[in-house]
């Protein structure tokens, strides 16, 4: 029951974040569920359903079925379907009732890729959990069956199915092949970076994912892929030529460090946001390129020496820090409500630009990462926000309009933040542009 929401509706759930990365991937998604799941995501969770192309069908699961396991009909539904509509790749997603009696979605991928030939995942989502986590699922699995060495979009495993690629041939004096003194791709003259976490349940379905893009070509960094806002099975498979990838939201941290493993490339965790938050995060960028060391570009936050190295394996992490000017401090106490790492760059944001009072970030998706500070809280439910603002004596929340719900938020000045994981497509207009308008003026 602590999970019950008293005040705020139904959160999107993981398979929303799985079809919002697959949704330009020229994918067959089929959620095994009786119907309900499929709308909810394409009605209320996928803004760009209406003027984007994508295949997303429901394998109208019935009681008999899922009682008596007849996971061979939703294999021979979807098997038939891949033949008739010939996609790049197939996805089966889970729904909370086969969640209950246990279907296994990545045997039915396997049995589905066999009789087709097409590449197919099966993902266990369960519609009890929040996006982030169909995001890091997502994530992984795309990185782990497309990832290449550069030489071909998919390479075969020793089942015949594809597999992660191993690391490109070092030069004598140790770096990969192809790439610069900095690890940069030969070919390019400015570091590359992927980024990494970009999708519309945090950002919207408006100019957002183009308003980074512009960002971080203004400050001189080349986009490699976008995950996973205009990402092809292209770019997946080009994810290594990348110097450096950034972390844009709190579900792409997974498969940061899967990469780092796999192919020895840094991440930086950080919104590039409007003003002197963008600064500090493509200085980040650029750093991480060259150096290799992997950080948090937050202000005012951890320093190296207070990581604990048995949280934080393999190389240093650097969080960056900044001179904070106090002069035009507010002193006011401020609560950002929202993804960790855009919550956490908001509150970065106010310390550059001189913000002395205390900010606390709270999510309500997902575990304390390492880059939150004390008194950080990651929320169970709504009521757990309830209780935290009742205590917590804040001038100034920043979040989404629904937040007014919430019992001693409208007693603060609320700053509207729409996040659509949240309140979906209500106050689509009212999702900031985060990369072009400065939102701390908003305070």
């Amino acid at each position: 029951m602590a999970r019950l929401s008293l005040f705020l509706p139904s959160f999107a759930a993981d398979y929303s974040g799985v079809c919002s990365c697959l949704f330009d991937l020229d994918a067959l998604v089929v959620v095994a569920d009786a119907a309900c799941c499929t709308r909810n995501y394409i009605d209320y969770d996928e803004p760009r359903w209406s003027r984007g192309k994508t295949t997303t069908l429901c394998a109208q699961l019935r009681t008999l079925d899922v009682v008596m396991g007849d996971e061979a009909k939703t294999v021979a539904k979807v098997a038939a379907a891949a033949r008739e509509l010939e996609p790049r790749m197939v996805a089966l997603l889970g729904s909370p009732v086969p969640a209950i009696t246990g279907m296994d979605f990545r045997g039915m991928a396997h049995d589905i890729e066999d009789a087709t030939g097409v590449p197919a995942l099966g993902f266990a989502t369960t519609g009890f959990a929040t996006y982030e986590s169909g995001l890091d699922l997502a994530h992984r699995e795309l990185a782990e069956r497309f990832g290449s060495a550069g030489d071909g979009m998919l390479r075969g495993g020793g089942d015949g199915r594809p597999a992660l690629a191993l690391l490109a041939r070092p030069t004598a004096d140790g770096r990969p092949e192809g790439t610069g003194p900095c690890g940069l791709a030969a070919s390019l003259e400015r570091p590359a970076v992927n980024v990494l976490g970009l999708t519309p349940l945090d950002f919207g379905g408006g100019p957002n994912a183009e308003d980074l893009r512009e960002c971080l070509d203004g400050a001189g960094l080349a986009v490699n892929a976008t995950w996973c806002m205009g990402l092809s099975l292209e770019g997946v498979a080009q994810v290594e030529k990348a110097s450096v990838n950034l972390v844009v939201s709190a579900g792409a941290l997974g498969v940061a460090r899967v990469l780092e493993r796999a192919y020895g490339t840094p991440y930086v965790v950080g919104l590039p946001l409007a003003g002197a938050q963008a600064g500090l995060v493509c200085e980040a960028l650029r750093r991480a390129a060259c150096g290799g060391a992997s950080s948090y570009a937050f202000a005012g936050g951890l320093h190296a020496e207070g990581f604990d190295a048995g949280v934080l394996p393999g190389t240093s992490r650097i969080a960056f820090d900044a001179r904070i000017d106090a002069s035009d401090a507010g002193g006011e106490a401020v609560l950002v409500v929202g993804d960790w790492v855009c919550a956490a760059s908001v509150r970065s944001a106010l310390r550059l630009s001189g913000w002395s009072g205390p900010v606390t970030v709270a999510s309500l998706f997902g575990q304390r990462p390492e880059f939150a500070e004390p008194g950080d809280v990651a929320l169970a439910g709504d009521a757990d926000l309830a209780a935290l603002v009742a205590r917590g004596g804040f001038s100034v929340v920043v979040g989404d309009p629904l937040l007014a719900r919430i019992p001693g938020v409208p007693g603060a000045r609320h700053v509207r933040t729409a996040h659509p994981a949240v309140s979906s497509d209500l106050f689509a207009k009212e999702v900031p542009r985060y990369f072009v308008d400065d939102i701390v003026r908003r305070l």
